[in-house]
């Protein structure tokens, strides 16, 4: 059992009374029986910022995981939660970045190239602030009364305050995920101490609560987009898909892990993998809300998806497959009308597919809504290095389908939340 690491008042801060305030770490499994979840779940409600990662649901499942290491965050103030967050201390892996970045630097490739060394790979720990396996803003949420300076102030003095029990040594380096960037222009530094980075963006499908069926969202596609929705269902159509049980996911989560290396192994920037404890702490936690597809063809389990869900969305999880179906039997955007599917029938606002693939996801009609990661090294020579480096490269731009009508309910309630 791992224990809860408590740390006595930090600073003093104006804008909240002059009372200090304290910090809580609650480590891996114990953090299940530790938190007062039903304090951070009301939290989350008064934020009026839903998170499918963030909820005490979500946050039970991966705490559980013997091969992830997460911490729950609390900050509280005369005995009130105030403020809370998800850390994780994951490793990073980066493939031949040149191949993801453009850069507007000379020198750029040459440390690159030096970092990733002969075999073009570069591996490092990272404390995560938000969900290593998902996208979005879901690192923390505060009381309405803590300013946007104030949060990052007592995140700045915290992040590196605690190490983890499982005996893993502290990261060098933390990372928070996923601001989304409601401006024009390149990222901008959003905090004193922090790096702005730019990845590739999240993939968005807004749901038009009329639709009742995939053929109600495929009226509003053009023709192009709409005919290749019709071919994919044609050429896919010899699949037989299933929704598995927690006994079948039970019996076979090894196998689905395999075919998810096929694509993970793929990508060119990892952080974190999914193991097969994940799916099966997510079904016994989450039961018919984590839904797991299977794809049989001729008798073989050749592919899987998985989402999470809830009123407000389908949170699109992973997929694996067979690499070769994906031209001969389009199966890859078949899952994405699947995850489609269970929106529209679950009567949800939007899907979340995640941030990869971005051209496929957009000719279904995923948009893009840009993300910015904010990093800072606990050693500060690092990070002016790391800081002066950083300014040189861009996240490569993707072209991206246009699949919808002008009219369209997507694309109008896309862009009344999110930069065009």
């Amino acid at each position: 059992m791992l224990s809860s690491q408590k740390r006595k008042p930090l600073s003093n801060f104006s804008g909240v009374g002059d009372e200090p305030f304290d910090i809580e770490w609650h480590w891996n499994e114990e953090a299940v029986d530790a938190v007062e979840w039903r304090l951070w779940d009301e939290l989350i409600h008064r934020s009026r910022r839903p998170s499918i990662y963030l909820n005490s649901k979500m946050m039970k499942s991966i705490l559980s995981s013997n091969t992830r290491d997460l911490a729950a965050v609390v900050w509280k103030q005369n005995g009130r939660m105030i403020g809370i967050a998800l850390v994780e201390d994951a490793e990073a892996e980066s493939i031949d970045l040149d191949k993801h970045v453009d850069s507007k630097r000379s020198w750029f490739s040459g440390i690159s190239k030096m970092l990733h060394g002969s075999e073009g790979r570069f591996v490092f720990r990272v404390r995560v602030i938000g969900p290593v396996l998902g996208s979005g803003l879901h690192s923390y949420r505060w009381e309405e009364e803590i300013s946007n300076a104030e949060q990052r102030r007592r995140l700045t003095e915290s992040i590196f305050k605690s190490k983890s029990n499982t005996g893993a040594s502290l990261p060098r380096v933390a990372m928070l995920k996923d601001v989304p960037i409601h401006y024009e222009g390149r990222r901008r530094q959003l905090y004193p101490g922090w790096i702005p980075l730019e990845f590739d963006p999240e993939m968005l499908l807004h749901l038009d609560p009329e639709w009742s069926a995939i053929e109600d969202y495929t009226q509003q596609l053009n023709t192009k987009s709409r005919t290749k929705i019709k071919r994919v269902l044609k050429v896919s159509s010899t699949f037989v898909v299933s929704e598995w049980s927690a006994q079948k996911l039970e019996g076979q989560a090894d196998a689905l892990i395999d075919l998810y290396s096929k694509v993970f192994d793929r990508s060119g920037f990892r952080l974190g993998k999914l193991h097969a404890q994940e799916l099966l702490e997510s079904k016994r936690f989450w039961g018919d809300d984590f839904i797991v597809l299977g794809y049989e063809l001729e008798g073989e389990l050749v592919g899987f998806q998985c989402a999470y869900r809830n009123q407000h969305e389908i949170e699109a999880f992973f997929v694996g497959f067979l690499p070769e179906l994906v031209k001969s039997h389009a199966i890859y955007q078949r899952m994405l009308i699947e995850f489609t599917r269970m929106g529209i029938e679950s009567a949800c606002t939007r899907v979340n597919m995640g941030r990869t693939a971005l051209d496929v996801k957009s000719s279904i009609g995923a948009l893009p809504q840009r993300l910015q990661c904010d990093v800072r090294f606990r050693n500060s020579v690092f990070h002016k290095i790391a800081e002066r480096f950083t300014r040189g490269f861009d996240p490569t731009s993707p072209v991206l389908k246009k699949a919808w009508k002008a009219d369209s309910f997507a694309v109008k309630h896309h862009l009344e939340f999110h930069s065009s």
